[in-house]
């Protein structure tokens, strides 16, 4: 048996993702909203930050989603009062997607969870192994990729969070957030 097949490293990689997202659905029962939809939200919550227009098509590249399933998701967000959309000013055949400000609440919320399950998920590690063990993953999402034409490098990937420079070398990440 190969070393892969003994030590697993897929399953157990993804059981640890089903336990964030058990997790983060859990913990934000009360905002009424899937860990989906509130890594969408959080998206276009960066995206308004910076002052940024948004469109659904910039959802489906930026998460590689269909056009049905990005549409899917902002309608059950704009049932829920999280956005709005309104006609472009520069081309009003295309919806701008906005936020509202219950949006903004929520995803504060989600932002603070997730901070606290990768404090949980990294509780018993030192620096230097939690910088060890980004590296290893990020070279894990580089030789997966190389053969299916995804994102080379972790960094084309989404995160939530929302930091300087310095504070994500404070926590060892090399990786900016959203693009």
């Amino acid at each position: 048996m190969s070393p892969v097949g003994r030590y697993d490293l897929g399953f157990k990689i993804k059981i640890i993702s089903k336990l964030l997202t058990q997790n983060m659905n859990n913990s934000i029962t009360s905002l009424d909203l899937t860990s989906s939809q509130a890594r969408v939200l959080g998206y276009l919550c960066y995206r308004t930050q910076r002052q940024e227009t948004v469109y659904p098509r910039d959802i489906e590249r930026h998460f590689r989603f269909t056009h049905p399933t990005v549409s899917g998701l902002l309608q059950r967000l704009e049932a829920k009062g999280y956005l709005s959309s309104e006609p472009s000013t520069e081309d009003r055949r295309c919806k701008q997607i906005l936020v509202t400000k219950r949006a903004l609440e929520a995803n504060q919320q989600v932002l603070d969870q997730l901070a606290a399950s990768e404090q949980r998920l990294v509780s018993d590690m030192s620096r230097a192994e939690i910088i060890q063990l980004q590296s290893f993953l990020d070279r894990m999402i580089q030789n997966l990729s190389a053969s299916n034409g995804a994102p080379q490098s972790a960094d084309q990937f989404p995160r939530f969070v929302d930091e300087t420079e310095r504070e994500r070398e404070d926590r060892g990440c090399q990786s900016p957030d959203f693009r």
